[in-house]
């Protein structure tokens, strides 16, 4: 669900939710939460994170809004309630969802004896992180056989928040440890970012992040908003 286009609530309800209830799908407590408190904290500060505030928050202002929620802009001033319309916290895995799709081009082989089999099965793990890497909100993947495809599939659950730039680690490793060693290519939203990237023989495996090769904004790609990771490994 998203916040509505007009008539805009700070708090809301299952049925027509508000500023508040879009992040927590629930009213606040006895306490309360203020617009600009909730403007201007982000998710990372909540239960999540810290722990500093007792609820979800869109992550405006703190930290310069780098870990604000998609759909929102960084502000250092409490903000007009009009700002949040249309905006949705979490991912839906249907018009919202983070996707992993992987190409998997190495070929098995059987080397004469006494050498085992070579068997070029690939897992690849997505990790999504608040910026500066303290903090996981995401984490999955999937395994490709050798010449064989994983997805495209949704890696990305309904309670994981859209947050607006992607920091981001991919892991690729040998399924097996008869893993003959390769190279992969990384792209998101179709915007390339590793090229060539070694993985190592064995089931030992390499990470990418984007602290090395850049963040990626949440964006549409293939119709669907987010980010889509494809991955080709050779």
């Amino acid at each position: 669900m998203a916040i509505p286009s007009t008539n805009i609530a700070l708090v809301g309800d299952g049925t027509t939710p508000g500023i508040y209830y879009e992040a927590n799908l629930a009213a606040p407590g006895a306490t309360g939460a203020s617009l600009q408190n909730v403007s201007f904290f982000s998710y990372f500060a909540g239960p999540n994170g810290t722990n500093a505030i007792s609820y979800n928050a869109y992550g405006r202002g703190e930290n310069s809004g780098l870990n604000r929620i998609y759909g929102t802009n960084a502000v250092s001033t409490p903000v007009d309630m009009d700002d949040f319309k249309g905006v949705t916290y979490f991912y839906d895995n249907s018009t919202y969802q983070v996707t992993l799709y992987v190409n998997n081009t190495l070929v098995n082989s059987n080397p004469p004896p006494p050498n085992p089999p070579i068997d070029n099965a690939v897992n690849v793990d997505i990790e999504l992180w608040g910026q500066g890497f303290s903090y996981q909100y995401l984490l999955g993947g999937g395994m490709a056989q050798a010449q064989g495809t994983f997805g495209p599939n949704a890696v990305s659950q309904t309670t994981d928040p859209i947050i607006a730039i992607g920091y981001w680690k991919v892991t690729v490793t040998g399924a097996n440890p008869s893993f003959a060693g390769g190279n992969c290519n990384i792209s998101i939203n179709n915007n390339s970012k590793v090229t060539s990237g070694s993985v190592p023989a064995g089931s030992g495996g390499a990470t990418f992040d984007s602290a090395t090769y850049g963040t990626e904004n949440v964006a549409t790609y293939l119709s669907l908003t987010g980010l889509y990771f494809e991955v080709t490994v050779n």
